[in-house]
């Protein structure tokens, strides 16, 4: 197992999703990717790394990469309208400087200021520019590669014109295909944590064919139990830690933290337990009396098996497991049908639930 130092943190033993990423930004761009999986689980931090341990190294003055990277991470972008989302992903340049290099967090690319200006007033077409912007910089030699963190927050945007009206979401997303499939100009990476947005995509015949789907789970028991070993964690509260936090490497990390404090490891996971179970219990009273007994039902599937099962479900059913997994407390996996706590915590938050609710207990 391999641990390194990565912005002041750990970053522990992720040597396969490192690798497949390499090789997938040396191919030939053919389909747009999709990397997903539950909230913390080391998405971000995955392909980060990979954009500035590999992609764009520090190199000496007279060598460049041969990569073209931007990469954009809407978590923290205020987007409501289609000027905002301008904003967002493009800044005016007078130049035509194709060898700037990417930081992470900037603007996605540069146009120039009366090109922009026309694109907002909806004189020029978004994409179609932007196509033939991304064309220089192959024609450059660059390798260009485009990667979207959170995507999922276009939803609900749209751009209005004198034909009515068109999705921002699905728009953006067609070029994404034109980009990869299409034209093979350059690699889309969409990253989200947000499952409902990806069974939209997965669900889409057109998106399902033109697309790849990439999912970053939390670290194995295996990975988890070697870190801790080799950490000095006594083997009896290694599966201690396993039972409670699972691989969740956040969780992991504020245990050290707390340990090293002089906090006590049992009282520490009792605690964490204790938090889960009220956020659960919180977001629960706001449903009815049916829906209360269904996640009952749920808890208890994946307190016994480890996951819910929601092949052939209601689809208000479904709707239903999607709001929470939209709280984040619930992982909900549409590719591999299954549904189970977003992390090891909110599991034994769920048993905690059952516990302290018996009489709504569903057998």
């Amino acid at each position: 197992m391999r641990i390194e130092t990565y912005r002041g943190a750990p970053f522990v033993d992720r040597e396969e999703e490192i690798e497949f990423f390499v090789d997938w930004f040396n191919d030939v761009p053919q389909r747009v990717l999709f990397v997903y999986g539950p909230k913390s689980s080391g998405k971000t931090t995955v392909i980060e790394y990979v954009i500035e341990k590999k992609l764009l190294p520090e190199k000496e003055w007279w060598q460049k990469s041969k990569y073209w990277v931007k990469y954009l991470n809407l978590r923290e972008a205020l987007i409501a309208s289609y000027n905002s989302f301008l904003d967002t992903f493009f800044i005016a340049d007078e130049g035509d400087d194709v060898e700037r290099e990417a930081r992470v967090g900037v603007n996605l690319i540069g146009l120039k200021a009366e090109v922009l200006e026309r694109v907002k007033k909806k004189q020029e077409n978004l994409f179609k520019i932007f196509i033939k912007e991304i064309k220089k910089i192959a024609d450059s030699g660059k390798k260009p590669i485009l990667i979207i963190d959170e995507i999922q927050k276009l939803r609900d945007i749209y751009i209005q014109n004198g034909n009515g009206e068109r999705e921002l979401l699905k728009e953006f997303l067609n070029f994404c295909i034109r980009l990869t499939k299409e034209t093979h100009l350059s690699h889309v990476v969409i990253l989200t944590s947000n499952t409902v947005f990806i069974e939209r995509i997965y669900n889409d015949a057109k998106m399902k064919l033109t697309s790849e789907f990439m999912k970053i789970g939390h670290l194995t028991k295996e990975k988890v139990e070697e870190w801790l070993f080799k950490e000095g964690v006594k083997s009896e509260d290694i599966e201690l830690v396993w039972e409670y936090l699972g691989g969740a490497i956040p969780l992991i990390l504020k245990m050290f933290s707390k340990l090293r404090k002089g906090k006590d490891l049992k009282e520490f996971l009792e605690r964490e337990k204790w938090l889960a179970y009220t956020e659960i219990n919180e977001f629960l009273a706001g449903f009815d009396d049916e829906d209360i007994k269904f996640f009952i039902k749920v808890s208890e599937e994946i307190v016994k098996n480890g996951y819910f099962n929601i092949e052939g479900i209601k689809e208000s059913e479904r709707k239903f497991l999607q709001k929470w997994a939209e709280k984040e407390i619930l992982f909900y996996d549409p590719l591999e049908l299954k549904v189970t706590g977003n992390s090891r915590i909110y599991e034994k938050g769920l048993e905690l639930l059952l516990e302290r609710r018996p009489f709504e207990r569903v057998f």
